[in-house]
């Protein structure tokens, strides 16, 4: 790659950004920029799983979420020795 201009990978950077981001903005019709899909998307996500925990099984899942997280913690670099 060395034998190639900055100003050829430059170019060859920009098209690859144009060609894969025409998908992201045909994607919604209504001309709702990018964000703000992202944020309705993560305002359900953390509405849903605040409505989960809030139940008797998610605070089961929590417990165990973080039952698993602790031992990777504990036993994490251990067969490193």
């Amino acid at each position: 790659m060395s034998s190639r201009s900055p100003a050829l990978v430059l170019a060859l950077g920009l098209l690859l950004v144009l060609a894969t981001s025409a998908p992201a903005a045909a994607a919604d019709p209504s001309g709702a920029p990018l964000f703000a899909t992202l944020r309705e998307y993560w305002r359900g996500f953390v509405d849903f799983w605040a409505g989960a925990f809030l139940k008797q099984n998610g605070i089961v899942m929590l417990v165990l979420g973080l039952g698993a997280v602790g031992i990777f913690i504990i036993t994490r670099g251990k067969w490193k020795k």
